[in-house]
C-alpha cells in the first residue's frame, strides 16, 4: 500500500477484528464443497496483519461455522485447522508485496497447501489403506477439491484484494488529511 501518515494506518487488531467478521460471515453462507472464502481471508491476512495476528482470522471463520454446524471427527478437525493455518503462513511471504502476480501465485500455492495437509485426514481416519497405493488414491480422488480450492482463492482472493484496493483509492482521494 502507498504511503499514509501514522495516524492515518489502521491499526493491526482492528483489520484483523474486521477480517474475522467477513471471514466468518461469507464462510456462514451456503457454498459447496471445496469452494470456501477462508483461503482468500488467510490471503489478506498474510499481505495486512503482523505474524502475530495471522492465525486470527482463518480460526474464527472456520470456527464460527463448526461450532454453528456442529463438529466432525477431532482428527479431521486437527487436520482441516492446520491446512488452514498452514496455507495462510506459506503465503506470507510471497504476498510481503501484494501485485497481481503475487495474489495469483499465493491464491494456488495456498490451495495446494491446503490439500496437501487436508488429505491427510482420510488417511488418517483409516478410509484409505496406509500404502502407496492408498495415498496416491486419496490424492487423486481429492484433485476436484483442490481445483475448487485453486478457483476459490483465485476468484475470491481477486475480489477481495480489488476491494482493499479501490478502498484504499477512495480513502486517499476523498478524505481528507489533518492540517500539519
Amino acid at each position: 500500500m502507498p504511503y499514509a501518515p501514522e495516524t492515518l494506518q489502521p491499526k493491526p487488531w482492528t483489520i484483523a477484528l474486521l477480517l474475522c467478521v467477513i471471514g466468518a460471515s461469507s464462510h456462514l453462507l451456503p457454498h459447496p464443497a471445496g469452494i470456501s472464502t477462508v483461503g482468500a481471508i488467510g490471503m489478506l491476512a498474510a499481505a495486512y496483519l503482523p505474524r502475530h495476528l495471522l492465525p486470527l482470522p482463518v480460526l474464527v471463520s472456520v470456527a464460527t461455522v463448526d461450532a454453528i454446524n456442529g463438529t466432525y471427527h477431532i482428527t479431521a478437525m486437527a487436520l482441516v485447522y492446520a491446512a488452514h493455518l498452514l496455507s495462510a503462513a506459506g503465503v506470507a511471504p510471497i504476498l510481503r508485496q501484494v501485485r497481481v502476480l503475487h495474489v495469483g501465485s499465493a491464491a494456488i500455492i495456498s490451495a495446494v497447501i491446503f490439500y496437501l495437509v487436508s488429505n491427510l485426514s482420510p488417511l488418517a481416519m483409516g478410509f484409505y489403506p496406509n500404502t502407496a497405493a492408498g495415498w496416491l488414491t486419496c490424492y487423486v480422488a481429492g484433485i476436484p477439491f483442490l481445483l475448487r480450492g485453486i478457483a476459490a482463492n483465485l476468484i475470491f482472493g481477486a475480489i477481495a484484494f480489488g476491494c482493499v484496493r479501490g478502498l484504499w483509492f477512495i480513502y486517499q482521494r476523498w478524505v481528507p488529511l489533518p492540517n500539519d
